[in-house]
């Protein structure tokens, strides 16, 4: 008779077991992610949104840059028309600065002042004859190009039509001079500021309806000129205006007297050692929780996802667990039947030991059972010997079942850690294109256009949208350019990275108003799995090419009189000599030399000499020609080409009117002065050799013998 087993402690089952460790880590994973995500995409939600704050400012910051510039520059342009300079009535003047106010509107009164202060001439006669003598733009633009900053109307603003908003103006001015370099006055522009609150409303109202963000522009001593309602001409003070006014940009958190957390973006127009430019504070500030939200938005889906996640796996692991332990219960429920039967119920009478063929290890489990069950009574020993045999394998296999799970898991971790990795990736990378310094264009192997980044969009003016899947020849290079453009990507497909160099190319290229654009292009060839594809980085280069032609301009000027200098000369004279040998005229050199320059300069002072140089390179520019060339060779000497002579006669008529034109008095600033010049004449006949320097050593021992024989003359005299 066997003995009654003891009671056994209730424990809990298999399937609880299971859905209670899949539930739990998943909930341990989410709340890892979660501290993952609060503490780098909250740190990085912060920095993207510091530089897109000072992107605003950047872009609002180039914009004032470039009006003041453009008002510089149309003052500048206007001192040196000759409508201005040499006009003999303020009518002439008013026609002149009435048109420019009709293509620029934003200027509200652009007048001319005389050298004691009084205005000559202004747009419709306004303050005409009234004394601006003590103005800052009178003051500021007498000698040299001035910006006159931000300031209330106090003589036009009864005088201009009713604005809504108070008239308030920016100024830019400069000298005038005469043809003969006499002062004329100061020109001065007066622009409203209502360009600055357009500007505002195309930068302002679209960052504010994105990002609910504020821009000021706040004038150096810290007053607002633009700003939201209600903060204008007040002043302000904070510390991302105090690191704006040094100079440098960038962005920081700060909490503003409203006792709010923004986010500012920050940078200074302007240069402090160029008066023509002004130095304002542009700030772009935006609510630390506005430029946060997408970060908490994002911890919340995470939470919400991790949430419905550990709901469904915990779901789907009881399912499983049920399924895979149901052969286990049905063994189980037998056995304890067995087990509760009393000792002396016969074999027949106990509930028989099914055979699972479920899975292999059930299997096992039941015939074994049953095995020994048949033989309980023989063979008690063998059947505990089995039964711990088979606790042994159900462990073993438990262990490796909890084993694969582990490895799952963290496989699964890795592959989500992994996808999260190429999405930063692929942001960053999107990010570096966007903000590149050069335009970026992706294209397939046929030339349509697969990616366009926004400093493309900014130099041919098509957005990304309209571009992608289009072809590029269509929209950015000129017809002439196109055939030849669709064989070399056709030589490209063909042939594939062997032949395509990495090095930068120059060429020409439109935008989408059909201006030409220098470019320089470097071209890439990436192969792919599906096939290759082309990438180009193009950079405008438009600046670069007038800096060179501009250099290269000054290269043959000289720098006091503006007039050729020796290296051009060279070149004039070579070609006068090669025009005059294949029209078959003559031509000829004039060398002049100052008499008592030496001692005018020693007596004056050199800005005297200078000034005295200037006057005497004018007036033999007004004798001669305007075919003929006058340069300057060095010093006090002077060279003059003069080419389609008929006669030789005609040279020295040309000479005996310059002359009496250069024995005339000279006016400088601090003594008038009168001097003669000694000029020698070459004369190259078409049949003669075409030899420069034969020609100039000719020219300057005529001017010898001239001044040798004035200075007798004055002996005699």
């Amino acid at each position: 008779m066997t003995s009654q087993p003891p009671p056994r402690t209730a424990r809990p089952r298999l399937t609880t077991l299971v859905t209670v460790g899949v539930a739990a880590t998943v909930l341990m994973s989410v709340l890892s992610l979660l501290v993952l995500v609060d503490h780098f995409a909250i740190d990085y939600a912060e920095r993207e949104a510091g530089l897109r704050l000072q992107q605003l400012s950047w872009q609002m910051r180039d914009s004032l840059n470039r009006v003041v510039q453009k008002a510089t520059g149309d003052v500048q342009l206007l001192t040196e028309l000759p409508q201005i300079r040499d006009a003999k009535s303020p009518t002439e003047i008013r026609q002149v600065l009435e048109s420019l106010q009709k293509t620029f509107p934003d200027y509200a009164w652009i007048g001319l002042a005389n050298p004691d202060g009084s205005v000559y001439a202004a747009t419709q006669g306004l303050l005409e004859g009234q004394d601006v003598s003590g103005r800052a733009w009178f003051k500021g633009g007498r000698d040299k190009l001035y910006a006159g900053d931000f300031h209330p109307a106090s003589l036009l603003g009864k005088k201009l039509p009713y604005s809504a908003d108070p008239w308030r103006f920016v100024d830019a001015a400069g000298p005038v001079r005469r043809t003969d370099g006499s002062y004329r006055g100061v020109l001065c522009v007066h622009m409203s500021w209502n360009w600055a609150r357009r500007l505002v409303q195309t930068i302002l109202t679209p960052a504010d309806q994105q990002y609910s963000a504020d821009i000021f522009v706040v004038r150096g001593d810290g007053t607002v000129m633009l700003g939201p309602k209600g903060t204008e001409e007040k002043t302000i003070g904070s510390t991302s205006l105090a690191l704006s006014q040094t100079g440098a940009p960038g962005s920081l958190k700060e909490t503003w007297p409203d006792g709010r957390s923004y986010l500012t973006g920050f940078s200074r127009t302007g240069d402090l050692n160029n008066p023509a430019t002004l130095t304002w504070s542009v700030l772009v500030r935006q609510p630390e929780d506005v430029a946060l939200a997408g970060a908490r938005a994002l911890e919340r889906q995470i939470l919400l996802l991790g949430a419905i996640l550990g709901v469904a796996m915990a779901l789907a692991a009881s399912a499983a667990a049920r399924r895979l332990t149901r052969p286990l219960n049905a063994l189980s429920r037998n056995i304890e039947q067995r087990s509760g039967a009393p000792a002396d119920t016969p074999p027949d009478a106990l509930p028989p030991i099914p055979l699972v063929d479920s899975f292999h290890e059930a299997q096992v489990l039941s015939q074994a059972l049953a095995g020994l069950v048949r033989n309980e009574q023989d063979h008690l020993g063998n059947l505990r010997g089995l039964n711990e045999k088979l606790e042994s394998t159900v462990a073993e296999r438990t262990r490796e079942i909890a084993r694969k799970a582990l490895l799952l898991e963290r496989a699964l971790a890795q592959e989500q850690s992994t996808q999260r990795l190429l999405q930063e990736r692929a942001a960053e990378l999107r990010a570096i294109l966007d903000n590149a310094h050069d335009a970026f264009i992706a294209l397939d192997p046929g030339g349509v256009v697969l990616d366009w980044n926004r400093q493309a969009e900014k130099l041919f003016g098509w957005s990304r949208a309209e571009v992608i899947g289009q072809p590029l020849a269509a929209m950015v290079l000129p017809p002439l350019l196109r055939r030849a453009y669709e064989r070399d990507m056709r030589q490209l497909a063909d042939c594939g990275a062997d032949t395509v160099l990495n090095r930068r190319i120059e060429l020409t290229l439109c935008n989408r108003a059909g201006q030409e654009l220098p470019v320089e292009v470097s071209l890439a060839y990436v192969p792919r799995s599906s096939g290759h594809l082309f990438i180009a980085f193009l950079h405008d280069i438009s600046e670069r090419k007038t800096l060179f032609e501009s250099m290269e301009a000054m290269a043959l000027r000289d720098t006091l009189t503006g007039l050729p200098n020796r290296r051009a000369l060279m070149a004039a004279l070579t070609e006068a000599i090669q025009r005059a040998s294949r029209l078959r005229h003559s031509c000829a050199v004039f060398f002049l030399d100052l008499d008592r320059f030496k001692q005018i300069n020693d007596r004056y002072g050199h800005e005297e000499g200078d000034e005295l140089l200037r006057q005497f390179a004018a007036r033999v520019q007004h004798i001669v020609r305007k075919t003929d060339t006058v340069g300057r060779l060095a010093g006090d000497e002077f060279i003059v080409i003069l080419e389609n002579l008929h006669s030789d006669n005609a040279a020295q008529e040309t000479a005996d009117k310059l002359r009496p034109a250069l024995q005339q008095p000279f006016r400088l600033k601090t003594a008038t002065v009168s001097l003669s010049a000694s000029i020698g004449i070459a004369i190259h006949h078409p049949d003669d050799p075409q030899d420069i320097e034969m020609l100039l050593n000719r020219a300057d021992r005529a001017m010898y013998l001239d001044k040798q024989n004035g200075a007798q003359q004055r002996l005699l005299g």
